[in-house]
């Protein structure tokens, strides 16, 4: 297998029920996961590294992932978004409709207070 050209990182972290910000596992992040992992196999996609990984920031928009180096983020993936993502990967545009940036970074849920968690 050669050295990865892109890394896929995909949340799938979980927080405790009861913290006021979603967590991307209870979202999908998990099946979002696996539904790339496959993707990937059968598309033969040895150039790219799907990981998963924890938190990373964006949580009211989750399931999240980043794709690197073409820092890319997107946000509210589900499994039905893996074969566009998939297209992305092999050389495609990023999908417009997933992609978020710095206003979905700073969401927060009312009961949080700045500077909070």
């Amino acid at each position: 297998m050669p050295m990865p050209e892109k890394f896929v990182f995909v949340c799938i972290n979980q927080r405790d029920p009861s913290h006021p910000r979603p967590s991307c596992i209870n979202n999908g992040g998990g099946d979002v996961f696996n539904a790339l992992r496959e993707e990937q196999g059968r598309r033969l996609l040895t150039s790219t590294k799907i990981v998963a990984g924890g938190c990373m920031e964006a949580c009211m928009v989750g399931p999240v992932i980043a794709v690197f180096p073409d820092n890319v983020w997107y946000g509210g993936v589900t499994e039905d978004d893996v074969p566009a993502i998939m297209d992305h990967l092999e050389g495609g545009e990023p999908v417009q409709y997933l992609r978020i940036g710095d206003a979905e970074f700073d969401l927060r849920p009312p009961e949080m207070s700045e500077g909070g968690f």
